[in-house]
Formats: C-alpha cells, sequence, structure tokens
C-alpha cells in the first residue's frame, strides 16, 4: 500500500463507532494490521474511499463530498464489519450461500440505499436481486473474494445502470438491471448497492 499525498480524513469515528480500534498506516486505515484496509480521498466535490480486501483486490467507491460518508457508512462498511470485523448486524446485512460450479460461496448484500428529495423511498424492482444473484452464479471468478458495486439512476426516460464486479464494467448486468420494472412517480432518484462474495 503506498503513500499517496492526499487530504486526511480521521476514520476514527468511523471505527469507534463499532467499538473497534484502527491504526494508521501513512493513508491507510486497518484494525489488527490485518486486511482489509481503507483510505478516503476527498477531491473537489467528490470522495473516494478504497478498500483493499487482499494485498492484490482493491476497490474504489466515489461518492459525493456532501454525503460520502454516510452513505459508506450505511452500506459497505457494514458488509466489512459482518465478514471480517465480527460486527454482523441482520438488519443492515443479509448473509446467504449460493451454489456454483466451482462450489459454495458465501453473499453479503447490504442495504438498498435509495436517495430522493421528498417523500417516501421508491420500491425496488422485484426481480432485481434475483437479476443479480442469476448474474453472481454464472459469472467468471478468480480468486476466493469479490465486491460488486451497483449504482442506479432513475429518471423520466428509465434507469441508468453502472455496475461493476471488482471495478470492472458489467454491460450485460447493467442491461439486465435497466431492463426491470423501475417505479418513478415523477421524483429522480438514485440507488446503490454493494455485494460482497466470498469462497466458502
Amino acid at each position: 500500500m503506498s503513500d499517496l499525498p492526499v487530504p486526511h480524513i480521521d476514520l476514527t469515528p468511523l471505527f469507534s463507532a463499532f467499538d473497534l480500534t484502527p491504526e494508521r498506516r501513512g493513508d491507510w486505515w486497518l484494525v489488527d494490521g490485518l486486511y482489509p484496509a481503507i483510505r478516503v480521498q476527498s477531491t473537489g466535490r467528490s470522495l473516494t474511499i478504497d478498500l483493499a480486501l487482499t494485498e492484490d483486490l482493491r476497490i474504489s467507491e466515489t461518492y459525493a463530498a456532501d454525503d460520502g460518508l454516510s452513505l459508506f457508512r450505511e452500506g459497505a462498511l457494514p458488509l466489512l464489519l459482518s465478514a471480517f470485523w465480527g460486527r454482523h448486524n441482520p438488519g443492515q446485512v443479509t448473509r446467504q450461500i449460493i451454489k456454483r460450479a466451482d462450489g459454495p460461496w458465501q453473499i453479503l448484500t447490504g442495504r438498498y440505499l435509495r436517495q430522493v428529495e421528498t417523500g417516501e423511498r421508491p420500491p425496488v424492482p422485484y426481480l432485481l436481486f434475483g437479476t443479480i444473484e442469476a448474474f453472481l452464479k454464472e459469472a467468471a471468478l478468480e480468486g476466493d473474494i469479490h465486491w460488486l458495486s451497483i449504482a442506479v439512476s432513475v429518471d423520466e426516460d428509465g434507469a441508468y445502470a453502472d455496475i461493476r464486479l471488482n471495478n470492472v464494467r458489467q454491460p450485460e448486468l447493467e442491461a439486465a438491471i435497466r431492463a426491470l420494472d423501475w417505479f418513478h412517480d415523477g421524483r429522480d432518484y438514485r440507488l446503490r448497492l454493494a455485494v460482497l462474495m466470498i469462497r466458502v
């Protein structure tokens, strides 16, 4: 892990809220000196959170600067807490086992984070997770841990999806997600979801 010159953001309160004591190594934050490690970079209106899940697998999640840490705390962080740091919250993370041709995998799914300016949060399509699960069962995977990031924007023209498996765009899954029955009542909104896969 390199020590790049980025604006300092103290993540101690983020960890302390879950009774974890982090340590800093350069710009990275770890617990007990082990992976995963977290780094936060603030650039203008964007906040990029890098997750080093292993020595070889690094994920980047980008948020708007004004609510980035809050979205990370509600969406991606609970997956790390559940999988690595013994802080599982069933209200925030769903755990299940799926069977693939290469054996069983544990799937940890975070909350559907829906951002809308006014009113109640729109419902998610009924087939959303089934579509994701079908992809995970058939995707070509190397290694024992994988991260799926899902971001969908919905407006009057329909849905736009940016979906990445280990940072790599997945156009076929994006097309399948866009084709779902996305609710729109005149209010535009965004949905984010993080999924962690670990070989059992």
